[in-house]
C-alpha cells in the first residue's frame, strides 16, 4: 500500500492536512479513511472551496466536508462493471477496497474508454482544469492565454484592459476562455475570476521604471497591496500554485563580470523594483505547507505580442530601424538580460505543470545566458537583419546599469531551453511591420509611459 496511501488522509486530519494530499496526489481528490485505512469518505479539492465559502475553517476536520457516501468498488470487480459504474454515475473516478472496505487502489476513467490503476501508475502527472491568468488580455498574458487555451486548459482572464480591448479577439468566444473586465485593487473581482481555479499566474501590474513614477500612490495600490490581496485570497481558497511575474530588475547592477543568481544580493535602484521585491516578500512569508507560490524573475522581454510593445528596447530599436532607418543608441555598454514573450509564456506553462514539490516556494531567473547583450550589440543585431538601418551611438547621461544574470537553476530545475534568440526576435517585429505597414509604433496604445501619461488610472 505504499504508492496509494499518497491519496489517503486521515479522517481526524484537517482540511488543511487533506489539502495537501490532494496537491501531491495527482488527481485533485484525496480519500478519508480511518487508522486502519478502512473507507470512510472522499473529498476534493472543490468540496474544500465549497466548505470555505459556507464558513469552514481550515483547521477543522476534513469529515467536515468530505462525501460521506462516495461510490467506490471491490478489488475483484471486472473491468467492464468498473467501467460501466464510472459512466453510468458519470465520475471520473473510485476507490477500490476489500471484503472489510480497507482502500486497496484507486482506479481512474483514462480518456473515456479505459481504466488506469493508481498502484500501477502513481506517477500521474498534476492535472490542474482551469487557470486563472491575472492581466490575461496584457504583452505576456495575451500569448499565454492562448498557449494554455491551445493545450486544453480552462482559462479565466481577469485584467481591466487599460492599454487595449483587442489583444483576446479571435479567442473570446472560446467556450473555455471566461472574461473577467476588473480592477485587481477590488475583492469582488478578484473573487469572482478565483471561482473554481486550480492555479493562478499574476501579470497584472504597472510595468517598467517610467510608467511606476508617475503615480507613486497607485503603483504601491496596484503592484503591492492588490498582489498581496491577491495572495491572500488563494492561501484563503487553498489555491495553492500561484506563478508570481517579477523582474530582474530587482538585483540593480552586477559586479564586474559576475554573473547575477537567485541568492545574488538585491540592489533595487526605482520604485517599480523595489515593489517587486515588497511583493516577493510578502509572498515569501505567507508561504505555508500549503500555500507555496513560484516567483518568476524575468529578463527584459522582446518580441511580437497580441498587445504590441514599443517601448521595450529591442521592439523599439527594430521599429525605428525600419520606420526611420537609424538606430540611436544612448550610452550602449550597458549589459541587460533579454527572453522571448513566448519563452516567458512556456516557462510559466512549465512551471504549473511541474509537480509543486520542485517549483512551490522556489524563485528562479527566467531567460538565457545567451541573450545578455549590450545595448550596443543589440543594435548590430539589428543592422544584421536591417542593413539599410544607420546605427548611431550618442554618449548621454544615461543609466548605466550593467546587469548579467544567470538561468542556471531553472534550465536544471526544470530542464527548460528558451527557443527564440534576440535575432530571432528581431526579424519576428520584421514580419510584423511587412504584414502590416500601416503600424505605427509611435502610437501611445503600444507604450506603457506614453499612454498613462495621457490616460491617467483610475
Amino acid at each position: 500500500m505504499v504508492k496509494i496511501e499518497r491519496l489517503l488522509v486521515n479522517k481526524n486530519k484537517t482540511i488543511k492536512e487533506a489539502m495537501r494530499v490532494i496537491d501531491k496526489g495527482a488527481i485533485k481528490t484525496a480519500i478519508v479513511v480511518d487508522e486502519s485505512k478502512k473507507l470512510c469518505g472522499m473529498v476534493t479539492d472543490g468540496d474544500i472551496r465549497r466548505g470555505i465559502l459556507r464558513g469552514v475553517g481550515i483547521d477543522e476536520k476534513v469529515s467536515e466536508v468530505m462525501n460521506k457516501n462516495p461510490i467506490y468498488a471491490y478489488t475483484n470487480t471486472p473491468k467492464e462493471e468498473i467501467l460501466n459504474i464510472l459512466k453510468n454515475k458519470k465520475i471520473p473516478n473510485l476507490p477500490l477496497v476489500d471484503k472489510n472496505k480497507v482502500v486497496k487502489d484507486f482506479v481512474l476513467l483514462s480518456g473515456g474508454i479505459d481504466l488506469s490503476y493508481f498502484n500501477i501508475n502513481p506517477k500521474l502527472k498534476k492535472h490542474l482544469n482551469k487557470i486563472l491568468v491575472i492581466g490575461g488580455a496584457g504583452y505576456i498574458g495575451s500569448v499565454l492565454v492562448r498557449k494554455l487555451l491551445g493545450k486544453g486548459y480552462e482559462v479565466n482572464v481577469l485584467d481591466n484592459f487599460t492599454y487595449v480591448k483587442k489583444s483576446l479577439e479571435g479567442i473570446k468566444l472560446n467556450p473555455k476562455l471566461k472574461i473577467i473586465e476588473g480592477d485587481t485593487r477590488h475583492i469582488s473581482y478578484v473573487s469572482e475570476a478565483l471561482q473554481d481555479v486550480d492555479a493562478v499566474v499574476h501579470l497584472a501590474e504597472i510595468v517598467g521604471d517610467p510608467a511606476c513614477a508617475l503615480d507613486t500612490r497607485k503603483t504601491q495600490e496596484i503592484n503591492y497591496l492588490a498582489t498581496r490581496t491577491i495572495a491572500l485570497m488563494c492561501k484563503h481558497f487553498q489555491i495553492n500554485r500561484l506563478v508570481y511575474a517579477s523582474s530582474c530588475s530587482v538585483y540593480g547592477a552586477s559586479k564586474g563580470d559576475e554573473l547575477l543568481n537567485e541568492e545574488s544580493e538585491l540592489n533595487p535602484v526605482s520604485l517599480y523594483a523595489k515593489m517587486k521585491i515588497a511583493s516577493e516578500n510578502a509572498l515569501t512569508e505567507m508561504m505555508d505547507e500549503n500555500f507555496r507560490p513560484t516567483i518568476l524573475r524575468l529578463s527584459t522581454v522582446f518580441g511580437f505580442s497580441h498587445r504590441p510593445r514599443f517601448d521595450l528596447v529591442v521592439n523599439l530599436l527594430t521599429a525605428k530601424a525600419l520606420k526611420e532607418n537609424k538606430i540611436t543608441i544612448f550610452g550602449g555598454d550597458q549589459w541587460r538580460p533579454n527572453v522571448h514573450v513566448a519563452d516567458v509564456a512556456d516557462t510559466i506553462i512549465s512551471v504549473l505543470e511541474a509537480p509543486i514539490d520542485v517549483v512551490g516556494g522556489k524563485t528562479f531567473n527566467v531567460g538565457t545566458e545567451e541573450n545578455n547583450y549590450t545595448i550596443n550589440k543589440i543594435g548590430e543585431l539589428i543592422k544584421e537583419v536591417i542593413p539599410s538601418a544607420n546605427v548611431v551611438i550618442e554618449n548621454k547621461d544615461v543609466d548605466k546599469r550593467d546587469y548579467k544574470v544567470d538561468f542556471s537553476r531553472i534550465r536544471k530545475t526544470l530542464g527548460i531551453k528558451m527557443r527564440m534568440s534576440m535575432s530571432d526576435g528581431i526579424k519576428e517585429i520584421k514580419e510584423a511591420f511587412e504584414k502590416n505597414p500601416d503600424l505605427d509604433y509611435t502610437k501611445r496604445r503600444y507604450s506603457n509611459i506614453k499612454f498613462l501619461e495621457k490616460n491617467h488610472l483610475k
